[in-house]
């Protein structure tokens, strides 16, 4: 036990520089995330991995980090890749994102860490951005098309 929480600790020390958005974030943070995009309580979590209601809420309040064992059926049971969880580098399930799968849409680390952060939101947090998004949107299209006619009636404003 308490060399796993060494290694763990060490892991975390060596990625703490590191940019990716679930790397700054810590073991609980990111077993939250999980919880969250699969829609788990922590009981239905704790039934679903076999691991002690307690033990897993303790995981969560980072109080207590997950041993090999809590590692192992997180990831056999939430289909979570344990590199990702105990550092944040890599994907979330282990697997190549399916853009890089098919290779038809390329992604860029900025439009890759907007979508981590997504998707680390609860359900009202990720409304809240994809109302203000579609907002942001509106606008945009409203400000194009008053350009577009302040052109067309500028035009029809010249003497032909």
């Amino acid at each position: 036990m308490v060399k796993m929480y060494l290694f763990v600790r060490s892991i975390r020390t060596k990625t703490s520089a590191s940019t990716g958005s679930y790397e700054k974030m810590s073991i609980a943070t990111r077993l939250r995330s999980v919880l969250d995009l699969k829609g788990l309580s922590i009981k239905e979590a704790s039934e679903l991995v076999g691991i002690p209601y307690r033990t897993l809420q303790n995981y969560l309040l980072d109080e207590r980090e997950p041993n090999a064992k809590a590692l192992s059926a997180i990831r056999t049971h939430l289909g979570i890749s344990v590199d990702w969880l105990l550092t944040g580098e890599g994907t979330m399930t282990g697997e190549a994102p399916q853009q890089e799968q098919t290779g038809a849409v390329t992604v860029n680390p900025q439009e890759e860490a907007i979508l981590e952060l997504f998707r680390s939101l609860g359900e009202a947090g990720r409304r809240e951005i994809q109302s203000a998004a579609e907002e942001k949107k509106r606008l945009m299209d409203v400000e194009q098309r008053l350009k577009d006619l302040t052109e067309i009636l500028a035009d029809t404003k010249r003497p032909a």
